[in-house]
């Protein structure tokens, strides 16, 4: 095994800055000299290190020497093959992934679940989505992902596929039966694509779900900046087997990162994939305690709950307890009335949704950060409560879920494949006469990001009764040229 202590890449780059060339090359502010005063104040030490393509150092499209070393690094840090480093965030590397293995009319095989990013894969590599049937729960308002039942009914259905995207985990922790999926996908000669944006931690601990790799996926992307230690923006692509073709996959790499790549984010790759190998199963363990105790002290605030393994086992196959649902139904609080009291305490969460928000619980989380979390949550009940009582109305009369939110997607129904939608004439018209029409655009919410609609998708009733219901509670659209949806893109008849 080689030396995981090592830090390659930044020790090229710190090599370099010792040496005190005189640049004559970008970036403009010259290794920090002419930068904006404010730029230097946030970032002066830094700067120096903020270099593009040199020819002293290694080149991330067609890494030789220390970057590759980094890479290789990771990838056996994880037992993978190979490793790509990303600049442009996990969007990039999803995209590359799906176009490296398939294109122009070929099927893919994905999850309604997918983040949009998957759509933009789809557009441009020319393949054709086939959707599994998800599962969803209503009681938590969340998605569960594909079973293996559903994930083999698809696969039987569409013998011609070429490869099958699962997202693992979901972004609330809960994990699909990958292990089996992938065999049944493996049997049909499928190539297994794997989502694993909020995974890069899970090999730290065995109480975590298995990760991706280890499971057997072919080609599997990370968001080292979710819930480790890089920075925002980073991601790293990790792949294996004899199914994927390195050399296709490194070309759509290269297509899709800056060919001016920041070397600092690079680093920052190096950095996360060493404090992980060095330190990485205490890091996390002690997220996996907080989380733990997080959890035992919201349940004994009133009208709030958290959303436990035992609660959806029979459904799904593991769960990844760092992220923390927190669900104020009992409260008779919607999940964006939630978000907004917590903020007047200054907490800020990662997803709201239905009745609750999501907070993640890192290798960046305190005792302080998470006790600040559980007296905000007690803040929020006692006023709440407090408030009711005011009206002198029982909790039973006033406790109820008012919420008409709702995570379940619309089934998508495809009539035409991204590619060929987007480059369609279009015609923009009045939301409410858009029943049956083909999307022009795709429409999503962030968090999560996941389409309800996406371009050369019908927009059908549940499609328009999705998009009211999210108006109504406020949401605000990602991806629509409308921001207030009164009027949406359509492919012309």
């Amino acid at each position: 095994m080689s030396n995981q202590e090592k830090m390659p890449f930044v020790e090229a780059l710190e090599s370099y800055k010792e040496q005190h060339f005189v640049p004559f090359h970008t970036p403009g502010h010259k290794i920090g000299v002419e930068a904006p005063q404010l730029l230097k104040n946030w970032m002066g030490p830094a700067l120096p290190y903020d270099l593009g393509v040199m020819y002293a150092l290694d080149d991330l499209h067609e890494p030789e020497r220390e970057l590759k070393e980094a890479q290789d690094l990771t990838a056996e840090l994880y037992g993978a093959d190979c490793c790509w480093f990303s600049i442009n965030g996990t969007t990039a590397l999803i995209e590359a992934m799906i176009m490296g293995t398939v294109g122009p009319d070929e099927i893919i095989i994905i999850p309604r679940e997918a983040h949009r990013s998957v759509i933009s894969g789809l557009v441009l590599s020319g393949a054709k989505p086939v959707y599994m049937d998800c599962d969803f729960d209503e009681r938590w308002g969340i998605p569960l992902g594909v079973s293996l039942e559903n994930a083999i009914k698809s696969m039987d259905a569409h013998p011609e596929a070429k490869a099958i995207l699962l997202v693992y985990p979901n972004y609330y922790g809960v994990g699909i039966d990958i292990v089996n999926i992938i065999q049944e996908a493996h049997k049909r000669g499928l190539i297994v694509l794997v989502d694993e944006a909020h995974g890069p931690h899970l090999p730290f601990s065995e109480s975590l779900p298995i990760e991706a790799i280890e499971a057997g996926a072919d080609l599997v992307a990370q968001s080292t900046h979710k819930s480790v230690g890089s920075l925002t923006q980073t991601s790293w692509l990790l792949g294996q087997g004899k199914k994927i073709d390195k050399r296709r996959i490194t070309q759509m790499h290269q297509m899709l990162q800056s060919t001016s790549p920041n070397y600092i984010f690079l680093a920052s790759l190096d950095m996360a994939r060493h404090q992980l190998a060095t330190a990485g199963n205490d890091l996390v363990s002690r997220g996996l305690e907080l989380s733990m105790y997080l959890r035992e002290e919201l349940n004994k605030i009133s009208g709030i709950a958290t959303m436990e393994y035992t609660d959806i086992q029979e459904r799904v196959i593991n769960y990844d307890c760092t992220k923390v649902l927190i669900d104020a139904k009992g409260l008779g609080l919607t999940g964006v009335e939630f978000e907004h009291l917590l903020r007047n305490h200054r907490i800020e969460v990662e997803l709201v949704q239905a009745n609750h928000v999501l907070v993640l619980i890192t290798i960046g989380d305190t005792n302080e950060s998470v006790t600040a979390l559980i007296k905000a949550v007690q803040a929020v009940s006692e006023k709440v409560l407090r408030t009711f009582k005011e009206f002198n109305n029982t909790e039973e009369e006033q406790l109820q879920d008012i919420s008409k939110d709702s995570a379940l997607l619309p089934a998508p129904i495809v009539r035409i494949t991204p590619r060929n939608a987007m480059y369609a004439n279009r015609e923009q018209i009045p939301l409410k006469e858009a029943l049956h029409r083909i999307a022009g655009e795709t429409i999503a919410y962030y968090p999560p990001g996941i389409p309800c609609v996406a371009v050369g998708e019908e927009i059908s009733a549940s499609v328009l009764q999705y998009i009211e219901n999210r108006k109504a509670l406020g949401y605000v659209p990602n991806g629509s040229d409308d921001m207030t949806l009164e009027t949406i893109w359509v492919l012309q008849e």
